[in-house]
């Protein structure tokens, strides 16, 4: 059986682009009617990044006990779609278990600018980490960092949204144990709500923060498992490692797309290391994991998360959390969300088409295999239910869509932001910096473009004026050669309005609009093409490619088999209610699938 390849032709990509995964309007969400408990744990399992058509095109590679039992024994909707534009990390995990968008969660993006200040969608100042972050000695030639500035850190304050987990806590109380696990702080903190009984991600060591150790937990520490775990030093034992090729017998460029060195990709962890700046993962395999013998430091555990093994780090830590927290053992059901965040990293290095997501994603295979597994033998077969998703898709590498020779597909923001601060200052006469050939109108949080107040006070022109001449402005971005790199512009007027049901680009940019939280004007760039330059791929657009995702849930009464029945990551949050017995939650908008009612 031939692989599906990564297409060559832009028309032919564009048709995929924004003409499949459309849904009819979805239900509103109603109470769950009573019934009788369904399982005695509820698994999430997200994988970052992991693209909807990953599950179908390298299906023939896997074994027989990970993707395809739950291929086989659950339903698998094959046609699964956010069903807003801006997917990136933040608003996909606060979306899956709220059952809402970002115009009801108020999760915009992974930052935005909110009253002039940048803001982090799952962390404040306010908090501290705990355990502190570790102090790493520096490597060789590593210069002394610079005085630390307060950062961001853990807290959910800013979902607006109730999640699956909160309606859980206001059910069954401390009787019912909530847990997130994750690398990233987001992927933990979004989807368990206000009051869970631990969100931890990964930092050098794994860890939490006093939002959760001063509300939920009296002893104002981390359990005693977590310390123990990260007292084992279990993170360290790949240091001496390379990570090479799962499955050297195969054929890898053949059933990824593209050959081991394909421009484009880059380098992995250790690009920045500053006089270390020689070593690195390398663009092709084998990918080294420590550059320097002795204790692992800062670059080891970048390198770490940057490969399969930080997905197996994770699922030790889950196996251990389950056990030591007797998840799933009495009758009051609990609740794990556990989002394996490697995938998303190597996929935004190498890009989806690569050898490394190839291997990446036959590894968390294996995983899964191991975790059903250990759920099989620890909660029980039927006592479980599991739900597999990701955040959202990725883009192919610009050079593997529109040919090697840069700079096609590539948009330098720095240029479009300079270019519009210099119509803006051009058709709307304000003062300049001394020195300055024009005024800096704009901040760009991308796809976001902010007007600055002072200015816009200063023109004596209306916001909404200067917004439509911006998005104007922008809608006719050409770059050096002639080609048009913006697609659409959204003024906040606009989004504050309708759209026709066929206009989908539209509707899936409204959906991700909170009007405090998002600019004066959205930006999409045309399809395949990305903000940046440098190498490597990344997400955040309304296309498919970027929208579609696998959802697969097992559990007892799911009969198994494909659905090609249209839904929605959000979906999860009505299935998981339903499997637990409680209500959805207020702002969940998208309804159980027909074919699991």
């Amino acid at each position: 059986m031939r692989p599906t390849l990564a297409l060559s032709s832009l028309a032919t990509l564009f048709a995929v682009v924004i003409g499949v995964g459309l849904f009819t309007a979805p239900r509103p969400a109603v109470p769950a009617p009573p019934a009788e408990r369904r399982v005695k744990l509820a698994v999430l399992v997200v994988f970052d990044q992991m693209r909807g058509d990953y599950l179908e095109r390298w299906r023939p590679l896997f074994g027989p006990d990970g993707f395809a039992r739950l291929q086989r024994d659950g339903a698998w909707f094959t046609h699964c779609h956010y069903p807003y534009g801006v997917t990136t990390t933040g608003p996909g995990h606060a979306s899956m278990l709220t059952g809402a968008c970002g115009d009801a969660h108020g999760i915009v993006s992974n930052d935005w600018i909110e009253d002039g200040r940048g803001a982090y969608c799952a962390g404040d100042e306010r908090y501290k980490l705990v355990p502190p972050a570790p102090t790493f000695p520096p490597e060789p030639g590593e210069k002394p960092p610079a005085k630390p500035t307060p950062k961001p850190v853990g807290t959910p304050e800013r979902l607006k949204s109730e999640t699956v987990a909160d309606i859980l806590k206001e059910v069954h109380g401390a009787n019912s144990k909530v847990f997130g696990l994750s690398l990233k702080d987001r992927s933990a903190i979004l989807p368990t709500g206000k009051r869970p009984d631990g969100a931890y991600w990964f930092y050098g060591t794994f860890g939490t923060s006093t939002y959760y150790t001063e509300k939920v937990n009296d002893t104002g520490r981390i359990h005693p498992w977590v310390e123990q775990f990260n007292a084992s030093k279990f993170a360290n034992q790949w240091s001496n490692k390379d990570w090479t090729y799962l499955r050297p017998d195969l054929d890898y460029t053949r059933w990824s797309g593209q050959s081991d060195n394909t421009r484009g990709e880059g380098t992995g962890a250790g690009v920045s290391a500053g006089p270390l700046k020689g070593w690195n993962q390398k663009i092709a395999f084998p990918h080294p994991m420590n550059p320097t013998p002795g204790t692992p430091g800062r670059t080891y555990y970048e390198a770490l998360a940057n490969s399969p093994f930080g997905n197996d780090l994770l699922l030790e830590f889950t196996k251990t959390c389950v056990t030591a927290e007797n998840l799933g053992v009495d009758d009051v059901p609990d609740l794990l969300v556990v989002s394996f965040s490697s995938n998303d990293l190597i996929g935004h290095t190498w890009g989806p088409d690569s050898h490394e997501v190839l291997d990446v994603t036959l590894r968390s295979d294996a995983l899964m295999a191991e975790l059903l597994n250990f759920l099989d033998t620890n909660v029980g077969k039927d006592r479980y239910l599991l739900g597999i998703t990701a955040d959202h898709g990725v883009c192919p590498l610009p050079e593997v869509t529109f040919g090697p020779n840069p700079p096609r597909g590539r948009v330098s923001t720095t240029k479009l932001q300079e270019e519009l601060d210099k119509h803006l200052t051009d058709k709307f006469p304000t003062p300049k910096p001394a020195g300055a050939k024009f005024a800096r109108w704009t901040n760009i949080s991308f796809p976001w473009v902010h007007l600055k107040s002072e200015l816009v006070t200063a023109s004596g022109r209306p916001r909404a004026e200067i917004a439509t001449a911006a998005a104007e402005f922008l809608a006719k971005y050409k770059d050096d050669t002639g080609n048009t790199l913006v697609m659409r512009t959204f003024t906040q007027a606009e989004l504050s309005g309708t759209f026709p049901e066929a206009d989908v680009i539209a509707n899936r940019m409204k959906r991700s609009f909170y009007p405090s939280r998002c600019g004066d004007v959205a930006v999409v760039l045309q399809p395949y093409s990305l903000p940046g330059g440098g190498t490597g791929t990344t997400h955040g657009a309304p296309f498919n490619y970027d929208t579609h995702v696998p959802l697969v849930v097992y559990g007892p009464g799911i009969s198994g088999g494909m659905r090609t029945e249209p839904t929605t990551p959000q979906a999860m949050a009505s299935i998981f209610a339903k499997w637990l017995n409680v209500r959805r939650p207020k702002d969940a908008a998208f309804p159980v699938p027909k074919s699991l009612e």
